[in-house]
């Protein structure tokens, strides 16, 4: 009886997970902190807090290294409840250039508050919905600094750089 009650459970578990595509490559990375730097990849996240709610934006800041640069051309980002699974894209097939910033709207993380960074290695690996290595993020990362302009924020944003390379 045991036995079975701990299957059911651990059954249970697995079903709550995130639903996770097979890759071929690098695989599911969970991004957690508000900066990472992984295969070429620096991923910045902040808060840019507006005078309302409604005006408070969430800014990922993507950039592909030039000292090492990494085996992707294009990215999406998506949105998911992590409750009823339901998903939108954010942004989807963008070429990899040196900088993208990704905005949304702060309100956009009440529903689906997990976000996921899909990386892919060519046109046709996005076509396919073959990722390389996806970088999956619960909410926003409790490091994400609230800033008031886009001067601070693009200043937090050369700092943390600035910290990653010593």
């Amino acid at each position: 009886m045991k036995r079975l009650l701990l299957l059911f459970i651990w059954a249970g578990m697995i079903g709550m997970g995130w639903d996770i595509t097979p890759l071929h490559g690098q695989g599911i990375i969970h991004g957690a902190d508000s900066v990472f730097e992984k295969e070429g990849i620096t991923i910045l996240w902040a808060v840019l807090k507006g005078k309302t709610e409604e005006s408070t934006w969430v800014v990922i800041k993507v950039i592909r290294s030039e000292e090492n640069p990494p085996p992707f051309q294009f990215f999406s980002v998506e949105a998911e409840d992590p409750f009823s699974k339901a998903k939108e894209w954010v942004t989807r097939g963008v070429k990899l250039e040196k900088e993208k910033l990704i905005r949304s709207p702060r309100s956009s993380f009440i529903d689906k508050t997990s976000r996921r960074i899909i990386f892919y290695r060519n046109q046709e690996d996005f076509l396919k919905e073959n990722p390389m290595m996806v970088v999956f993020y619960l909410g926003v990362p409790d490091t994400s600094p609230e800033l008031l302009s886009e001067k601070e924020m693009e200043g937090y944003f050369k700092k943390a750089l600035e910290r990653l390379k010593k």
